[in-house]
């Protein structure tokens, strides 16, 4: 066979390959194919049957007149792996690297030629001569010593740049969704070419744009129901010639949009192992119009089925086993009229089957605080059936505790103790052999042993009118003690006082107008406090509306304004004095006329409720509003022992004066007052913007936030235990961030939201100290906000202006302030929680900007006014 019996030519850039090959038949004398060169297109690449040689001598060149071009021969390089074998070519021989593919690249001096000459078309025609030195363009391998075969005389027509036949090159199958317009671009192999539609049964097609090369789709009322398809015939044009036009058939496809809509969730099921056949395992959750149900993956076993019409899954084979597999995961597919089919993965879990019985129930279990490690706490656990092993499983990650395998409870470790924690629930788990594993909650209750001393005793009113009689109660006494034991209180006078429980009464008939000094002391059985002075006053009337002093809730062992639905019955009761009470709720429908509220909020929406409080004695009274914050279940684990809302663990057993806000700092309220953390905080004196925001949120209250600016510090507290309603009490705030440049104090109010403390009487003081410890002697106090302090001291009036609590007069401050940055200048003062400021079309005054922003603001300021004098002499009259 001849290897040469034909080679391909491929058109080659140096910079890219073209993406079009041409065959050349050398069969034929001249090839119609045209191939098109340019200066930066001037390589042809040419793959032969076999490997061969490139001699490449006397090849001829015409113009489009047939006239020979002085032309030099090419420039070849091999292309790819070669080998080395023999040639013979006449009197020529020897062995050469011969390669079956060859790069081709006309000379520039050739290419000079072919521009010179003038035409755009011109024809190579390869070397055949078998007289001549060199016979051919290429040869190949010598066999046996035989002449090399030679490739016979080949002629090519050529074309320079764009002298090729029109053709369109953008594609002619389109595809658009029902309802929808399509835009597509037409291009031809000559840009310069126009377009225009020949053929348009539809009518749906149009065209425009440069040289009309945009065709546009009109499908907004195409159905796919209707028609699947539309054609348009485009014709391109750039002369008369044949080469000059082209035509295109474009067919646009309609896909179907589903017009309904079915979906199917993924599931989790479960059945029995060892369920007979066509037990059901469940029905998949799906929406819309179904007409089929398949299982298309996951059921090689064939342990299930699906009704094709319900969804309804059931097994299908019996051998569904525990120990061989304990779940499936089965894909499910959905068919609906016109929709989209949809899959999802069902699981179902194989349950297993325990033959055997254990059981546990919740116990209750006692033992002392400071118990040794080792101590068995009460008995071991009652259990049923044969049990294998106890662990706990949760509820003990301060490892106090361990279990044996008898279920008996011992101390683990060193550190039970009453005053830090009264109640320990664990999870604990029994094992038994093919048994279901079984759990109860075990409560540890630790007994307090009495080892500390009563301190902080309060009295809730220290006068009396004259003319009562024996035995009349002046006020209620109160004491703080860890061991939370009855106290016994002692007053030194005993002519005139006794006390009764904790109740401080006259003696003897009240005569004269006058006043008592007298020390009461507290003891709890083995401890005595220090004695605690008081001053008794007899009055001629009743000189103010009667203090509510202090509130005390009670909920079980809890104590505190936290309170769940879960943990039964809540009782209030309060400090007040003498007087009629009244109790209402618009959250409890309960009411009571006793010094004490109770109600059970298992009904009641979780959230912040409310209690109010009105007592009245002679022509005076007093109103207070309670507020408590509902949960589902009471937090494992916190204790208040004070009941101040400030769970022990983060109160660090301050007095009743002090409260804590962050790490160290706290802040203090004077006297024999008692301070809480408000409604919206959380166990802590400083409220963050989140939560302010929360609580607004939570309890469906109006967005009143406008133009806080805040620092970011706020605090949120309520002052109880006035000596009288309408009295004064100080607040001494150790600040988390001192007081910056320009700063203003602003109060903040649900109802109202925020607005400036109100200013007068020296009520705003603040000082630089080296300690922080804002109680003590370093540094002085001044008034207002000083730059850099770090210490704020507040004077409020029960019932005044900067009283939060609608401004009642009735022994209690509540307070929510911020140290801010200076207000907000014209447009909207809007802003949101977290104290970002939303212009709204105004401008903020920042005093701490650069000097540059306070001269702009001074020149618009400026302008403003000369504006409004000059519009003001042009209309008047």
């Amino acid at each position: 066979m001849n290897i040469f019996n034909r080679f391909i030519i491929a058109s080659f850039c140096l910079l890219a390959l073209s993406t079009q090959t041409l065959a050349l038949d050398f069969t034929q004398a001249i090839k119609d194919t045209t191939y098109v060169l340019s200066d930066t297109q001037k390589t042809i690449r040419v793959t032969l049957d076999d490997y061969a040689l490139l001699l490449n001598a006397n090849n001829r060149f015409f113009d489009e007149s047939n006239n020979k071009i002085n032309a030099n021969e090419f420039i070849g390089f091999g292309v790819g792996v070669g080998i080395i074998a023999p040639f013979k070519v006449k009197y020529f021989a020897g062995t050469q690297v011969l390669y079956k593919t060859w790069d081709l690249t006309f000379q520039s001096s050739t290419i000079l030629e072919i521009k010179k000459q003038g035409g755009k078309r011109f024809t190579f025609q390869t070397l055949y001569d078998t007289n001549a030195a060199i016979p051919s363009l290429f040869i190949s391998v010598s066999t046996n010593g035989a002449l090399s075969p030679l490739i016979p005389q080949r002629t090519i027509n050529f074309c320079w740049e764009d002298c090729g036949t029109l053709t369109i090159t953008s594609t002619n199958n389109l595809n658009t969704n029902e309802g929808t317009n399509l835009e597509h671009t037409l291009t031809a192999s000559d840009t310069a070419a126009t377009f225009s539609i020949i053929e348009n049964t539809s009518g749906l097609f149009s065209l425009s744009g440069t040289n009309n090369t945009t065709l546009t789709f009109n499908g907004t009322a195409t159905e796919y129901e209707v028609t699947e398809s539309y054609a348009v015939k485009v014709k391109a044009t750039t002369g008369d010639g044949d080469d000059k036009n082209t035509e295109q058939t474009i067919t646009v496809t309609i896909n179907n949009v589903p017009k309904n809509t079915i979906t199917i969730n993924d599931q989790d099921l479960s059945v029995n192992e060892n369920s007979p056949i066509n037990a059901n395992v469940g029905t998949v959750d799906t929406s819309g119009a179904i007409t089929n149900y398949t299982i298309i993956n996951g059921n090689n076993a064939g342990f299930f089925k699906i009704n094709a019409t319900t969804g309804q899954i059931q097994v299908a084979k019996t051998g569904l086993d525990y120990e061989t597999t304990q779940s499936y995961t089965l894909t499910i597919k959905i068919t609906g009229t016109d929709a989209e089919g949809k899959a999802a993965k069902i699981t179902i879990t194989i349950n297993n089957l325990k033959e055997n019985t254990i059981t546990i129930a919740n116990q209750t279990r006692f033992i002392d605080e400071n118990s040794a490690i080792g101590t068995n706490i009460d008995s071991s656990l009652t259990t049923a059936g044969v049990v294998t092993s106890f662990a706990i499983v949760s509820g003990n990650n301060d490892g106090f505790f361990a279990i044996n395998n008898t279920g008996q409870i011992q101390i683990a470790k060193l550190g039970l103790d009453h005053e830090t924690k009264q109640v320990y629930i664990l999870t604990i788990k029994i094992t038994g052999t093919d048994a279901k594993d079984e759990t109860a909650q075990i409560t540890i209750r630790l007994n307090n042993l009495n080892d500390t001393t009563p301190a902080n005793i309060t009295l809730s009113k220290k006068n009396i009118v004259l003319g009562e009689p024996a035995g009349t109660v002046i006020g209620t006494l109160f004491a703080t003690d860890p061991d939370d034991g009855d106290l016994i209180y002692t007053v030194n006078d005993t002519n005139n006082f006794e006390i009764s429980d904790n109740k401080l009464k006259i003696k003897q008939v009240t005569t004269e107008i006058r006043t008592y000094p007298i020390t009461i002391t507290a003891n709890d059985s083995l401890h005595t406090s220090e004695p605690q002075s008081f001053n008794i006053t007899i009055t001629a009337t009743y000189i103010a509306a009667p203090v509510i002093s202090q509130f005390s809730i009670t909920q079980g062992e809890n104590k505190g304004p936290l309170i769940s639905k879960d943990g039964g019955e809540v009782t209030v009761s309060t400090s007040a004095g003498t007087g009629t009470y009244a109790w209402s709720s618009a959250d409890f429908s309960n009411t009571s006329t006793n010094k004490t509220f109770v109600f059970n909020p298992q009904s009641v929406n979780v959230g912040t409720r409310t209690i109010t409080l009105k007592v009245t004695a002679g022509d005076f009274s007093s109103e207070r509003v309670l507020k408590l914050k509902l949960v589902d279940t009471y937090p494992n684990g916190r204790t208040d022992i004070n009941g101040n809302g400030i769970s022990d663990s983060k109160e660090l057993r301050n007095s009743n004066n002090e409260l804590l806000t962050t790490t160290n700092k706290k802040i203090t309220s004077s006297g024999d007052t008692r301070i809480l953390p408000s409604i919206m905080g959380e166990d802590s004196g400083q409220l963050t913007p989140d939560q302010l925001k929360q609580y607004r949120v939570a309890n469906h209250l109006s967005d009143y936030t406008k133009d806080t600016l805040t620092t970011g510090d706020i605090y949120s507290y309520i002052v109880e235990g006035l000596s009288a309603t309408g009295d004064f009490t100080q607040v001494t705030i150790e600040l988390s961030t001192p007081i910056p440049a320009n700063a203003v104090l602003r109060q903040y109010s649900l109802a109202t939201g925020w607005r400036n403390f109100v200013v007068g009487n020296n009520n705003i003081q603040s000082k630089i100290n080296a300690s922080n410890v804002c109680t003590d002697t370093d540094g002085t106090w001044q008034t207002g906000l000083i730059t850099g302090a770090t210490c704020l001291k507040l004077t409020l009036k029960d019932g005044g202006e900067n009283d939060a609590d609608d401004n009642h007069a009735n022994g209690v401050v509540e307070s929510t302030i911020s140290i801010a940055t200076p207000v907000i200048v014209g447009g909207n003062d809007d802003s949101n929680d977290n104290g970002d400021s939303s212009s709204g079309g105004g401008c903020v005054y920042n005093p701490n900007a650069p000097a540059r922003f306070d001269i702009v603001f001074i020149l618009l300021m400026t302008l403003s006014a000369y504006y409004l004098i000059r519009r003001r002499r042009r209309f008047s009259y």
